[in-house]
C-alpha cells in the first residue's frame, strides 16, 4: 500500500493533465486563460484526504491488491477537483480571503483585476468570477466520474452515488448558511449543528468516498452500507476535529487565521459547549469576539484560553473520541479481512489525528 505522500504525488501529477484536458476545448478564446490559471492554482496543496478515502475504501474490499488501479486513481482526481469546486465556493460564503496558506480564489481574481485596472469593482468581479471557476470545476469533476463509472460493476449505481454526494454538499452548504443567520438557542442547538455536520461533511467528505472506491472493487450491499455508516461516523469526528483546528490551529500549519471560526461567527458544537460550560466573564468575552473580524490577538488569546482552561475542549475532544469509536467499532465487525480493517483504521485514526 502506497504511503500517504506517495499517493498524494500519484494524484498531483495526474489533477494538472486532467484539468486541462477538461477545458481544452476553450483555451483559444481571448481573455479565458486567466479562469483557467486560477483553476489550476485552486487544485494545489491539500492533503488529497478524499482521494486516500476513495482508495481505502478499494482496498478495504480488495485488500490483497497494494497498488491502485487506474480508476481509483481516476476516481481520486475527479473528487479532489470536486473538492476544488465546492472549496471556491466555500470561500465566497466565508468571506475568507485564505485557502491553504494562499490567496482564495475571489482575491485572486480580484487581485488581477485591480492590477490591470479594469472597469467595474474589483471585489465584485472576483466574486462573480469564482461562483463561475466553481461551476467549472464541478462540471469537470462531473465528466471524470462519468468516465470512472465506466468501469465500475454497476454504472449507474456509482453515478447515482456520486451525484447524491454532490447535491447533499449543496443542501448542506445551504443548511450552514441558515445556522449563521438563525438565533440559536445553544443549550438545544447541537443537534441541529450535528445534522448539518452530517449532510455536509460526515457524508461529502467521508462516507461518499469510502463507498464509491468500494463500488470500483465491486463491494457488497452489506458492505456499502457498513462502509456508509463508518464514513458518517468519522466524517463527524473530522469536522469537528476541523472546527477545533478553525479554533486553535496553527495558521502555519492550517493555512487559516488564528480563532478564524471565532472571528467568523461559525456556530460550531465547540460554540455551543461554550455558550453552556463558559462562565459569564469568559462568556462576555466570547461574545464580544464572535463574529468579530476586526477582534485583537489579545481578545482571540483570552477566549482560546478560558476554552481550554474551563473545559470546553475536553469535553469536545471527547465527542470526537466517541465518533471515532463508533466507526472503528463497525470496521471490527464489518465484512473485511484483516488487511482491509487495517487499512481502513489507518486512515480513520489519519482522519482525527491531525494538525491541519
Amino acid at each position: 500500500m502506497p504511503s500517504a505522500p506517495e499517493f498524494s504525488t500519484q494524484i498531483n501529477q495526474l489533477l494538472p493533465l486532467a484539468w486541462q484536458a477538461g477545458v481544452s476545448r476553450w483555451q483559444e478564446l481571448t481573455g479565458i486563460a486567466e479562469l483557467f490559471e486560477v483553476g489550476l492554482a485552486a487544485l494545489k496543496g491539500g492533503k488529497r484526504t478524499r482521494a486516500r478515502l476513495a482508495y481505502t475504501g478499494w482496498k478495504a474490499i480488495t485488500a490483497s491488491n497494494d497498488t491502485p488501479a487506474k480508476p481509483v486513481l481516476d476516481l481520486g482526481v475527479a473528487l479532489e477537483i470536486y473538492q476544488a469546486s465546492a472549496l471556491v465556493h466555500d470561500d465566497i460564503i466565508d468571506n475568507s480571503p485564505l485557502r491553504r496558506g494562499k490567496d482564495a480564489s475571489h482575491i485572486s481574481f480580484a487581485k488581477r483585476h485591480l492590477a490591470e485596472q479594469r472597469r467595474g469593482d474589483h471585489q465584485e468581479y472576483g466574486r462573480l468570477a469564482a461562483i463561475l471557476l466553481g461551476d467549472l470545476l464541478l462540471s469537470v469533476a462531473d465528466q471524470c466520474a462519468f468516465e470512472v463509472a465506466a468501469t465500475a460493476k454497476d454504472p449507474d449505481a456509482f453515478f447515482a452515488n456520486w451525484t447524491e454526494m454532490t447535491r447533499e454538499v449543496a443542501a448542506g452548504q445551504y443548511l450552514d448558511l441558515r445556522l449563521e443567520t438563525d438565533e440559536l438557542d445553544p443549550a438545544h442547538a447541537r443537534e441541529q449543528i450535528l445534522t448539518v455536520i452530517r449532510h455536509k461533511s460526515g457524508r461529502y467528505s467521508v462516507a461518499h468516498p469510502l463507498t464509491l472506491g468500494a463500488r470500483l472493487a465491486g463491494a457488497s450491499p452489506e458492505q456499502l452500507k457498513t462502509l456508509f455508516t463508518i464514513g458518517e461516523y468519522w466524517g463527524i469526528a473530522f469536522q469537528l476535529c476541523d472546527d477545533e483546528l478553525g479554533v486553535f490551529g496553527d495558521p502555519s500549519q492550517t493555512g487559516k487565521p488564528a480563532g478564524g471560526d471565532l472571528t467568523e461567527g461559525k456556530k460550531t458544537v465547540l460554540w455551543s459547549l461554550a455558550e453552556q460550560l463558559l462562565n459569564e466573564d469568559a462568556r462576555a468575552n466570547l461574545h464580544q469576539v464572535l463574529g468579530n473580524r476586526a477582534a485583537s490577538k489579545e481578545q482571540i488569546l483570552a477566549v482560546t484560553d478560558a476554552l481550554h482552561s474551563q473545559g470546553v475542549r475536553d469535553q469536545h475532544r471527547q465527542l470526537i473520541t466517541e465518533y471515532a469509536a463508533k466507526g472503528d467499532a463497525l470496521v471490527a465487525s464489518g465484512e473485511f479481512d484483516n488487511a482491509g480493517r487495517v487499512a481502513l483504521l489507518r486512515l480513520g485514526r489519519a482522519l482525527v489525528e491531525r494538525e491541519s
